[in-house]
C-alpha cells in the first residue's frame, strides 16, 4: 500500500471512531435517519470518509459534517434518484446540465440562471435535480473535481433565488466537500450586486477565492474557445436538447459505427503507452469552508445576520444560531448589552436544552433552560451586565437532549441521570465590538450590512411591482391601439361615405348671419 493511501486510511479510521463515538449509528438507522447503504459505504470507502476532514478543525467537526451529509442523503433519497424520478419539465428545460471541460480538463456543470423562476412549490425538485448531477458525477469518478458555471446572461430579478444559492453552497460545503474545483459566474447583472454582498458574508476568504466573475471578453482564460459556448465568445454551437436514455444509446451507437480513415488517425494520433495512460495528475482536495466571516468585515457580525440559518450549527438535535460566537456591542457608558441564541427544533419530538457559561457572574441568560417543542424555535437572550468590558476568554455551552413528552416535570433530575452520550453539546465563543474610536467604521459597516440584508427581503416586493407595472404598460398599449383603430375607421368612413358625415360649417362672415342679411 502506498504511503498516501495509508495516510488516507489512517485519517478515515480516526473519523470513523469519532463518528461512532458521537452518534448512535444503529439508532439513526432504525429511526430511518440514515440509509443503511451509506453506513455500509463509510465502513470501507476511505476516500469518501476522508473528504469530510479539514486539517484546521478538530475531528469532531468532521464527524458532525458526516452526520449531516448522511441525514440529508436519507431525507433527499439521493441514492434512489433516477432520471425517471424527476418531472419532465426539469429534464427538458436545460437549466442544469454537464457539457465540455475547462482548460484543466474538469467537467463543466452549467446552471442557466435565466431558465429558473423562483417558485417555492418546485424548489425541492430543482434542489434534488442539482444534487442528482453531483451524485452521478461523484459516483462515476470520485477522484475528479468539476467546474460549476453560473450562466447569468439575460437573467433578471425574477430569476434570483437565494434559497437555491444557499443549497448550492451547502452541497459543496457539507454534502460533496471534495467535488468543487472552481465556480465561474458569467455576466452577473449589476442588479445582483446586493445579493452577492449577502452571499459573500456566508463564505470564508478561501472560499471567495474559488469564485471567479467572468465576461465574454475573459471567459477563455478558463475555458478553451472550442469548449466555450457561442454566446460566451466560443465556437461551440451546442444547444441543449434532452435525450432519453434510449435516444442517448442510439446516438452512441451511431458514433461507434463511424468509419475511421487513415486521415482521421493522422490528425488525431493516439499514444497508448502505459506512461500516457497513467499520467493523470493527482487530484487536489478542495474544501469549500463556509463561515460567517467576510474578508473586509471579519471583526463584525451583526446579530440579525448571525441568527440566520446560513450561519448556524446544525446539530443532531437542535440548529443553533449563531453557530460560532456571540457578539456584544459596548460603548463608553458601559451599559448592558445583549445577543440572542436561537434554538430551532426540526425533529418530530421535543428537545430539552440548557445554557451554561464559564463566567456566570458577568451574564444573565433568559431563559437558561427549557424545552423546544417539535417544529418550533426558542430565543435565548444573553445579557452582558454593566461594568464588564472583557469577554474574549468567555465561552457558552449549549446542551440538548431528547424528551419523551413536553412536560418539564423532573427535568433537573433528568439532566443528572441521562447518559452523557445522549447529550448534544455545542460551544460558542464571545467577542466584543466597541462603538468608539477606531471601531466607528465597524458600526457603520454593521448598518450597511443590515441594509443589504433588508434589500434581499424587498426584492420580492420589487419583482411584484415590476409585474404590475408591466400589466399597466400592456393595458395602455392596448388602449392606444384601440384609439388608433377608431381614428382609422373615421377616415375610412369619411372617404367612402362622405354623405353620412355631418355637413360642414357654413362659409362667410359670421356677423352677416347674426344680422339676418343675405340669408335667402
Amino acid at each position: 500500500m502506498a504511503d498516501g493511501d495509508k495516510a488516507i486510511e489512517n485519517e478515515a479510521d480516526k473519523l470513523r471512531v469519532a463518528f461512532h463515538g458521537k452518534y448512535s449509528v444503529s439508532d439513526f438507522v432504525e429511526k430511518k435517519l440514515y440509509d443503511q447503504r451509506d453506513i455500509d459505504n463509510i465502513k470501507s470507502n476511505d476516500l469518501y470518509v476522508q473528504q469530510f476532514i479539514r486539517k484546521t478543525e478538530p475531528i469532531t467537526e468532521a464527524a458532525d459534517r458526516l452526520h449531516e451529509a448522511l441525514k440529508w442523503r436519507k431525507e433527499c433519497g439521493i441514492r434512489d434518484a433516477t432520471e425517471e424520478s424527476f418531472p419532465r419539465w426539469a429534464l427538458e428545460r436545460g437549466a442544469i446540465y454537464f457539457h465540455n471541460v475547462d482548460k484543466d480538463g474538469k467537467k463543466l456543470l452549467f446552471v442557466r440562471v435565466k431558465e429558473h423562476k423562483k417558485d417555492a412549490s418546485v424548489l425541492p425538485d430543482i434542489k434534488r435535480f442539482f444534487a442528482y448531477h453531483l451524485e452521478t458525477q461523484y459516483n462515476e469518478d470520485p477522484h475528479s473535481e468539476i467546474t460549476l458555471v453560473f450562466d447569468m446572461a439575460d437573467a433578471g430579478l425574477s430569476n434570483l433565488d437565494m434559497d437555491l444559492i444557499k443549497f448550492v453552497i451547502t452541497c459543496f460545503k457539507v454534502y460533496y466537500p471534495s467535488l468543487l474545483n472552481v465556480m465561474l459566474i458569467y455576466e452577473m447583472p449589476w442588479l445582483f450586486n446586493a445579493a452577492w454582498k449577502i452571499i459573500k458574508t456566508w463564505l470564508s476568504a478561501e472560499a471567495v477565492k474559488k469564485i471567479k466573475f467572468i465576461t465574454r471578453s475573459d471567459a477563455q482564460a478558463y475555458i478553451n474557445k472550442d469548449q466555450l459556448l457561442e454566446h460566451m465568445g466560443g465556437t461551440d454551437k451546442f444547444q441543449f436538447r434532452y435525450l432519453t436514455p434510449e435516444e442517448r444509446l442510439e446516438e452512441e451507437n451511431k458514433a461507434n459505427r463511424k468509419k475511421v480513415t487513415f486521415a482521421d488517425v493522422d490528425k488525431s494520433p493516439v499514444d497508448s503507452s502505459p506512461d500516457n495512460l497513467n499520467n493523470s495528475a493527482p487530484t487536489k482536495q478542495i474544501t469549500l469552508k463556509i463561515t460567517q466571516t467576510s474578508p473586509n468585515k471579519s471583526s463584525f457580525k451583526s446579530p440579525h445576520q448571525r441568527r440566520t440559518e446560513d450561519n448556524s450549527f446544525i446539530g443532531r438535535l437542535l440548529t443553533i444560531s449563531p453557530g460560532d460566537e456571540l457578539l456584544f456591542t459596548t460603548d463608553e457608558t458601559g451599559k448592558e448589552t445583549f445577543d440572542v441564541i436561537s434554538l430551532k427544533n426540526t425533529l418530530p419530538y421535543a428537545i430539552a436544552y440548557k445554557v451554561k457559561t464559564t463566567s456566570p457572574e458577568k451574564y444573565r441568560v433568559r431563559p437558561s433552560a427549557g424545552i423546544v417543542k417539535a417544529g418550533s424555535t426558542v430565543d435565548v437572550h444573553v445579557y452582558l451586565q454593566q461594568g464588564y468590558n472583557t469577554v474574549s476568554k468567555d465561552k457558552f455551552l449549549i446542551m440538548a437532549m431528547e424528551l419523551t413528552s413536553d412536560s418539564a416535570d423532573n427535568l433537573q433530575q433528568l439532566w443528572k441521570t441521562v447518559p452523557r452520550e445522549n447529550i448534544m453539546e455545542h460551544r460558542l465563543k464571545c467577542s466584543q465590538v466597541h462603538k468608539n474610536g477606531s471601531q466607528a467604521s465597524i458600526a457603520s459597516s454593521a448598518s450597511s450590512l443590515d441594509q443589504v440584508d433588508k434589500l434581499n427581503t424587498k426584492m420580492d416586493q420589487l419583482m411584484e411591482s415590476n409585474r404590475k407595472l408591466e400589466q399597466t404598460v400592456r393595458m395602455m398599449f392596448i388602449v392606444q391601439i384601440l384609439f388608433l383603430i377608431l381614428i382609422l375607421m373615421y377616415y375610412v368612413i369619411s372617404y367612402f361615405f362622405p354623405s353620412s358625415l355631418p355637413p360642414p360649417a357654413p362659409k362667410g362672415n359670421i356677423s352677416d348671419y347674426c344680422a339676418g342679411s343675405n340669408l335667402f
